[in-house]
């Protein structure tokens, strides 16, 4: 592992995770395809067992690729150790599932992703582990929800569909003064927009399938947390058999070479299309936190360094919708966000399992690749007069 010390952040990114004089000269880690892992003398099997998330051991539990990303991500979030999962959301329930135990409860922001609000409401249930929803505006609220029994507080912010910011602040404060772990999924964001360890939340979630990674063709999963946690998710992951392959560990360090110059131009473009959006007629609302009038602006620019490309908006229903969907040769649609290609995404609710949409709208959260922003442009521009016309 380099270190970098008090460098700068751009060449950081290039070298950490790099070492070319134990590999022959090649400045990236070869693919180690490894299941078993063999043992010179029963001597030095003892020992690997005995230490065996952090020895070569056995490949799914603690490979060469994966041993290297986790201390990339330690490096990057300055954290005490990481666990790398095979997917966002596989961090995400692993760690949940770590952290808590049957008559547990569990404080959940209102904007989550929509899969954790699944996994909290069909899965978690079933070990009786009672889930609480809490708004993102109401503190109020959200202190009252707080019992003997609340264990975890899991925030996101800014969520991935309507980019509220929670309270962060003033959450993590309750939490340390009630002694009650905090779970931050930071994928928006990502290690370089905000940390949340350092305003003193306990394991940071970050999906690598999206901006870290970049190109939408690996999926991968990082936890950054104290040496405490790390040996409580470690243990979770192995005994539910989670597993990423060596692939995937290498894909996520050769997509985070390009990420900060990636995220400028996401940045950049997403800015112009937010732009072109105001000036359109048919479009009734746009959620965007680098907008000045946007209600989380303000608490947007407390805590975060940077944007990404992700805007949310909605237009009057007052066409077909395929009219507009399917006439656009840059917007396609998609799930997931992060990579390199434009995406956009249908939606009928932009928080999971609460009907708090206008029916007489239609909903789209679109992201905004690293294409020329005036082709960007000229695409929705397509979309919007097929949409329009007569």
């Amino acid at each position: 592992m380099v270190r970098m010390g008090k460098k700068k952040l751009e060449s950081k990114l290039i070298k950490v995770g790099s070492d070319p004089n134990i590999h022959h000269g090649s400045l990236n880690d070869p693919v180690y395809r490894a299941s078993t892992i063999i043992f010179n003398n029963y001597e030095s099997f003892l020992k690997a067992k005995k230490d065996k998330f952090n020895m070569p051991y056995y490949g799914r539990i603690s490979g060469y690729n994966i041993k290297r990303l986790e201390k990339v991500i330690s490096d990057l979030y300055q954290s005490e150790a990481s666990v790398i999962t095979s997917s966002g959301l596989s961090a995400i329930s692993i760690s949940l599932l770590s952290q808590l135990s049957k008559d547990d409860e569990i404080l959940v922001t209102e904007n989550c992703y929509e899969p954790v609000y699944n996994f909290c409401k069909k899965e978690l249930i079933k070990f009786g582990i009672k889930t609480k929803f809490f708004k993102s505006n109401d503190f109020l609220n959200f202190k009252k929800n707080i019992t003997k029994r609340t264990k975890l507080i899991y925030l996101e912010s800014p969520g991935s569909l309507n980019y509220e910011i929670d309270q962060i602040e003033e959450i993590i404060h309750i939490a340390k003064e009630k002694k009650i772990t905090t779970l931050f999924d930071n994928t928006w964001a990502t290690f370089l927009g905000f940390n949340p360890l350092k305003w003193g939340v306990d394991i940071v979630i970050e999906s690598c399938t999206k901006y870290f990674s970049g190109h939408s063709d690996t999926f991968c999963g990082a936890i950054a947390c104290s040496r405490e946690n790390y040996q409580k998710i470690k243990q979770t992951a192995v005994r539910i058999g989670d597993f990423v392959s060596s692939e995937s560990c290498v894909l996520a360090i050769r997509g985070l070479r390009t990420l900060q110059s990636r995220l400028r131009i996401h940045q950049q473009n997403a800015f112009e299309i937010f732009l072109f959006l105001k000036k359109k007629k048919c479009v009734k609302k746009i959620l965007y936190l680098p907008d000045e009038k946007n209600k989380y602006h303000t608490q947007w620019k407390k805590y975060f360094n940077s944007s990404n490309g992700l805007i949310t908006f909605a237009i009057s229903k007052t066409g077909k919708i395929e009219n507009f969907l399917d006439n656009m040769h840059f917007f396609k649609i998609g799930f997931s966000w992060g990579g390199y290609e434009s995406l956009i995404l249908p939606l009928k609710q932009i928080k999971p399992g609460i009907k708090n949409y206008n029916n007489s709208l239609f909903w789209f959260r679109i992201h905004i690749g690293l294409e020329s922003n005036k082709d960007l442009i000229e695409d929705l521009e397509r979309g919007f007069n097929n949409y329009e016309a007569k």
